[in-house]
């Protein structure tokens, strides 16, 4: 592609997704964002200026979130990776790609990175959703929470298909030697102790699925870690970079 875009939409499968993409060569390698459940590409943007300085930056957002359109389809974790694969193609933004996700979107770059291990180099996950958290740690708030948290499932998809993408990523057992890194923010006074233990179990979890791995705790961060301390995330995806490219 070698160029700047921003503001495009793109028709995958009967459904207009806007996409945005910053890169000038086509030699550095492209780092590709999937945003957390309901939250538009807006949101990596304390990142955008610094990631797209050394490396091809794309974001998009999914079906029915941001500025893409509504769709009839399945709006899981498969029927995404499929989506954001065609859009990648459609725009001939080549492989191999370094995928970054945050929340849900750790979920959906996981399938994607087992899905197709040879168009990946990499995958760095930032307080990522884990398959077990709605069964273990979600019954574990108090119920103002709880009722928080399932009411915000109306606004991409159904929790049904929520959790159906957990189970469809439960299936992931290892990435293999993929260069992944897994982190955590460590400021989250929204769980209870007993929910924080299971999250932080699940993020170490997380941190298993490849034997190169390493997984960082940002102690002044929240969930959204590229928004509390984003200069932390932009090192770790240049970090990244310098990993995949010696």
């Amino acid at each position: 592609m070698g160029t700047n875009v921003i503001g495009q939409k793109v028709n995958v499968g009967g459904t207009e997704l806007y996409y945005e993409y910053m890169g000038e060569s086509i030699d550095d390698p492209t780092i590709v964002f999937d945003s957390g459940f309901a939250w538009g590409l807006e949101n990596w943007e304390p990142i955008r200026k610094e990631v797209s300085s050394f490396a091809n930056m794309f974001m998009y957002d999914r079906a029915n979130v941001g500025k893409s359109e509504n769709s009839n389809k399945a709006k899981h974790s498969k029927q995404n990776i499929v989506n954001l694969r065609t859009l990648l193609q459609k725009l001939e933004i080549k492989p191999p790609y370094i995928l970054v996700g945050h929340s849900f979107g750790g979920v959906n770059v996981r399938l994607y990175a087992s899905t197709y291990p040879e168009e990946v180099i990499g995958v760095i996950l930032l307080d990522s959703c884990h398959e077990d958290q709605n069964k273990k740690m979600v019954p574990l708030w108090n119920k103002e929470l709880q009722e928080d948290y399932y009411n915000g499932f109306q606004y991409e998809s159904s929790i049904s298909e929520f959790e159906e993408s957990l189970e469809q990523v439960r299936g992931v057992k290892t990435l293999g030697k993929l260069p992944l890194t897994v982190v955590t923010g460590g400021t989250q006074p929204h769980h209870t102790p007993e929910a924080w233990s299971y999250w932080m179990s699940f993020q170490k979890d997380l941190a298993k699925l490849s034997s190169k791995s390493k997984h960082i705790i940002v102690k002044d961060a929240g969930h959204a870690i590229h928004i509390d301390c984003p200069s932390i995330v932009s090192d770790l995806i240049r970090e990244m970079v310098e990993t995949v490219i010696k």
